[in-house]
């Protein structure tokens, strides 16, 4: 076996300085020789993987079979089923399955079809335990990456697909299903949800799924423009229909035509406008201001508003038929503060864009000043969390990266964190609020990412090591969090 059982007490390395201490991963050793079999368990349980030996390929393919783990070592050769066929079994249950084969016959034959046919790795008896564990840790590696990837994949193809829209809580996914489930409709929408929510980004994310997604997508702001200028802007006008109209123009509805209308607060349209839209809702004609003859188009209509549209109506200032006529389908936009768990998502995107617009060189957020953004409640949402990144970066652009002090004085006294830790105030009292935080924080991102402290650091801007830090003081082990 040569130097194959070099461990802590031959080789003078203490064991948490030798290669990979990713610990509980889940290991099959097969082998045929017993005493091979003995000291890999022994070895690889000594730093801290939960192994099972078999003694034979087939053992072993019964039990990949049966139950999940991470890396398969088995030997080349075996009687009954040999490694190639273990390898071949195990790659048909798992595409991703990682196997590394074990060879005494060490011919580059061998060692090319095992690799062929989706071999993580060989090596070649005898062979030192570091050798091994090198192999594993690099397996284990490859495979946290690929999901990684794969989950950060998942995030730039929502930006993609929804519009810029970003968020992966659960509140966000009901809105991408709603998303979805209009793809093949052209049906009036209501969109209702605070300011800085981001409603215009949901609107354009429902045209660019929808069957009109060809045609143009036309916005009009109602809030900004005043009452007399409005009927003006949605139906058009045509030469002389009031002092100053000295040329036809066409109004956004006509724009819009054969796309999406989007009609941003639209409870500040005018009692009379509220008429004249109420009928091109019903018959998807108008007339322009001073016209005789009404024009009909074919568009899809979205409305969206900041107010309680059913308080208005009880108040006599929004008309109760255009309400359903507009709310076909209702959409809630969820507040910032109902969807906290997407703040470190927003905090990374908006950080990595001002940093190209201002040649910045920030890495990402201290956990500290993660944890008092996603505490507080952000009562201007997500276009307020925009402003206040930017003014972050702005002020910082130098630094590795952001930290309480950078969080403008206004937002930390306000966040929850703030307010329970006040200065002046009992100094434990202030350190043992701060560690809650920090676990119910750290926990959150780990179960989101199921343990993975590459994605986790990238999801939230916080660096790898500050996390590996904080979890290491917190006593939280990244493998209580796996799924």
């Amino acid at each position: 076996m040569g130097n194959t059982e070099m461990d802590e007490e031959n080789t003078g390395i203490p064991a948490a300085d030798l290669p990979t201490r990713q610990k509980g991963a889940r290991l099959i050793v097969a082998d045929d020789e017993e005493s091979m079999r003995f000291f890999l368990q022994r070895s690889l349980r000594r730093h801290g993987h939960d192994v099972e030996a078999v003694a034979s390929g087939d053992q072993a393919i019964e039990l990949y079979e049966s139950q999940p783990f991470d890396v398969a070592i088995v030997d080349l050769k075996m009687p009954g089923a040999d490694g190639i066929e273990v390898l071949k079994r195990i790659r048909t249950a798992n595409p991703e399955g990682l196997v590394i084969i074990m060879t005494a016959y060490g011919t580059i034959r061998s060692a090319v079809e095992a690799m062929r046919l989706g071999a993580f790795d060989y090596i070649t008896k005898p062979f030192e335990i570091e050798e091994l564990l090198l192999l594993i840790n690099r397996a284990l590696t490859q495979r946290a990456t690929l999901r990684e990837n794969r989950e950060l994949r998942k995030i730039i193809d929502n930006r993609r697909a929804y519009g810029g829209l970003i968020g992966q809580s659960q509140a966000m996914r009901k809105i991408y299903q709603r998303i979805d489930m209009l793809n093949q409709s052209a049906s009036t929408v209501l969109i209702q949800g605070e300011s800085g929510t981001g409603k215009e980004l949901l609107a354009h994310a429902i045209h660019k799924h929808s069957p009109k997604a060809e045609g143009p997508f036309v916005p009009l702001d109602c809030a900004a423009l005043p009452e007399t200028l409005l009927e003006s802007e949605l139906f058009g006008h045509v030469a002389g229909a009031f002092t100053g109209a000295l040329k036809a123009k066409r109004g956004i509805i006509e724009r819009a035509r054969n796309g999406t209308l989007f009609i941003d607060e639209i409870s500040e349209v005018s009692q009379s406008a509220q008429i004249k839209l109420l009928r091109f809702l019903q018959e998807r004609t108008f007339t322009p201001v001073g016209a005789a003859q009404p024009v009909k188009v074919d568009v899809r209509v979205i409305a969206a508003t900041n107010r309680d549209l059913v308080k208005k109506i009880g108040e006599g200032t929004f008309r109760q038929d255009l309400f359903w006529r507009l709310n076909v389908v209702p959409v809630a936009l969820p507040p910032l503060r109902q969807r906290r768990e997407d703040v470190s998502i927003l905090a990374a995107h908006f950080l990595e864009r001002f940093n190209k617009v201002n040649k910045g060189k920030i890495k990402g957020f201290t956990l500290e000043a993660m944890i008092v953004l996603s505490n507080y409640t952000w009562p201007g949402n997500v276009r307020e969390l925009e402003n206040v990144i930017e003014r972050m970066v702005v002020f910082n652009a130098s630094k590795d990266q952001l930290d309480l002090p950078d969080i403008p004085q206004e937002i930390r006294d306000k966040s929850a964190s703030s307010a329970t830790f006040e200065p002046g105030g009992d100094p434990a009292a202030f350190q043992e609020a701060l560690k809650d935080f920090e676990r119910n924080y750290l926990s959150t991102l780990l179960n989101r990412t199921r343990g993975n402290i590459s994605q986790a650091a990238r999801l939230s801007g916080i660096s790898r090591s500050q996390i590996h830090q904080k979890l290491k003081r917190l006593d939280l082990d990244p493998i209580d969090f796996r799924v």
